[in-house]
């Protein structure tokens, strides 16, 4: 359902992509619950128009009208079993059921009242949960959006020579009780890999 979300921000040159988990609860006896996936978070690209997107991904979280969901919760009571109520009760239940769909986006409420099964008239329970499954990915999407893009990783390169004889003089200086051997090890565990960021200061040493 989020591919249209997806697709309006692409449309704006903004890059979305969300990260889920794995959720695989147990009941109360210990027993194996279906698992299912939430979204974590999203990552978008630095480049496009973030703030036009962020205002297109708002208004797919705009919920739909009370008299609306209120009719969709009746054509769902007429597809699946439920238990006879008198009709104070049934009004009662559909004005509670719609008001907290209000809270969902149109689409989302549309979608866990008429396109998925149901054998029993739902409880509140499943419909939120199959409601918050959907509307997760949306909400990291804003969030993210809010947040604006992770700055990039620096670019990192190996240390020069003046570099590592430089930071070989300062563990010399802080560690003067330990072996030549163990400073020079502390020396190549510092310097592991492409540690250093920025330009190369030349003449570093020349200037003390």
């Amino acid at each position: 359902m989020n591919k249209a979300a997806v697709s309006r921000a692409s449309s704006h040159g903004v890059g979305l992509r969300v990260r889920y988990e794995g959720r695989f609860p147990s009941g109360p006896n210990g027993e194996r619950l279906p698992s299912y996936m939430v979204a974590v978070g999203c990552d978008i690209s630095p480049n496009g128009n973030h703030e036009a997107a962020l205002a297109d991904l708002r208004n797919f979280m705009t919920p739909a009208p009370m008299r609306k969901i209120e009719e969709w919760i009746a054509r769902l009571s007429v597809t699946c079993a439920k238990r006879k109520d008198d009709s104070f009760s049934e009004e009662l239940r559909v004005v509670e059921y719609a008001s907290r769909l209000s809270r969902y986006p149109a689409d989302v409420a549309k979608h866990v009242l008429l396109h998925q099964s149901y054998q029993f008239f739902p409880t509140w329970a499943e419909l939120e949960a199959r409601c918050e499954a959907l509307t997760g990915p949306r909400r990291q999407m804003i969030a993210a959006l809010e947040r604006g893009p992770e700055p990039p990783e620096p670019k990192r390169r190996p240390p020069t020579e003046e570099e590592k004889a430089r930071i070989q003089s300062l563990i010399d200086e802080m560690f003067p009780h330990r072996s030549a051997e163990e400073r020079k090890a502390g020396l190549d565990e510092v310097l592991k890999g492409d540690c250093m960021t920025g330009e190369p200061m030349a003449g570093f040493r020349d200037q003390e």
